[in-house]
């Protein structure tokens, strides 16, 4: 008995644990003037992120590993092309999608 009970419940715990991690993927979508659309999937927690006009996924390429933290991502139409910003919740760090990699943006040094 004590064994049929402990492969009933031991998947359960597992699943609890798979849980707690949270659903790091995410999409987006925009519509461009001309009708196309583009796509961006990311993962919340390690930053990376892909575009896609079609159904073929490219990665937005890093300069640098990201480290884990919490990422936003806001995906806008500018009329005939798209922009995506990704910002670090817990730094503030913030970049744009430019030409499939992304860049970083500066703070403007005091005067």
């Amino acid at each position: 008995m004590l064994k049929i009970l402990l492969l009933t419940i031991l998947p359960l715990f597992s699943m609890m644990t798979l849980a707690d991690v949270g659903l790091p993927f995410s999409v987006k979508m925009v519509t461009l003037d001309s009708g196309e659309t583009r796509h961006i999937k990311f993962n919340v927690h390690t930053g990376e992120a892909w575009w896609s006009k079609n159904t073929v996924w490219k990665k937005i390429k890093d300069s640098e590993v990201l480290s884990r933290s919490t990422y936003e991502f806001n995906v806008v139409s500018t009329g005939s092309s798209w922009r995506t910003l990704r910002i670090d919740k817990l730094t503030g760090q913030t970049w744009k999608n430019s030409r499939g990699k992304w860049v970083e943006f500066t703070h403007q040094k005091p005067d």
